[in-house]
């Protein structure tokens, strides 16, 4: 299945970016796990004649020369979603956007460089009221394109709370999370 642009996640930061490029003229797809939200979003994105594949989840993609070419997904099998730009929303940890075990922080659909201290003893505080350094962590970007290995992955934009920097725990991260969004839709239609 072809698109212009894939967009793996359907909160807030996923369907505004979606939602914008769709009405733009580029045929899109979202693959969203779980629920939002943010239906209202979903129904406008639809209506603009968007494709959603609610309750699908990315399971991997192909990633060569520095693009992202093709994700998979547990519902299609082996039916894979190519794009020429791809918007990574999947969120921090409870959407799983991101995974801390006892050694590191990682991303796990594309083992995406993520900026977090190595000392495990620095990520917490035990007060469950205090800041959480953990909360900050986040992929790592160049230009707005995501780092492998230290190398862009010019075709792969993250966006909102899966970025460094981003946290809606604790404080309103709206506007945080929609200019990553716009930024995102900025880059891909400037590439279009």
């Amino acid at each position: 299945m072809r698109f212009d642009v894939v967009i793996i996640g359907g909160g807030l930061a996923g369907m505004t970016a979606a939602t914008e490029l769709q009405r733009s003229g580029l045929r899109c797809a979202v693959v969203a796990e779980g629920l939002s939200l943010n239906n209202v979003s979903r129904k406008e994105f639809k209506a603009a004649g968007g494709t959603l594949l609610q309750g699908d989840k990315v399971t991997g993609g192909v990633i060569k020369d520095g693009r992202l070419l093709c994700v998979n997904t547990q519902k299609l099998g082996d039916v894979v979603l190519e794009a020429d730009s791809f918007i990574l929303a999947t969120g921090k940890y409870f959407s799983r956007g991101l995974v801390a075990d006892m050694d590191k922080v990682y991303e796990p659909l594309f083992g995406l460089d993520v900026d977090y201290d190595p000392d495990r003893s620095t990520w917490f505080d035990r007060s469950f009221a205090a800041p959480q350094k953990f909360l900050e962590f986040g992929v790592n970007t160049q230009d707005g394109a995501a780092l492998k290995d230290g190398e862009p992955i010019v075709n792969l934009y993250p966006v909102g709370e899966v970025l460094k920097g981003i946290s809606s725990a604790g404080s309103d991260a709206s506007r945080a999370i929609l200019d990553s969004a716009e930024a995102a839709v900025q880059a891909i239609k400037g590439r279009n």
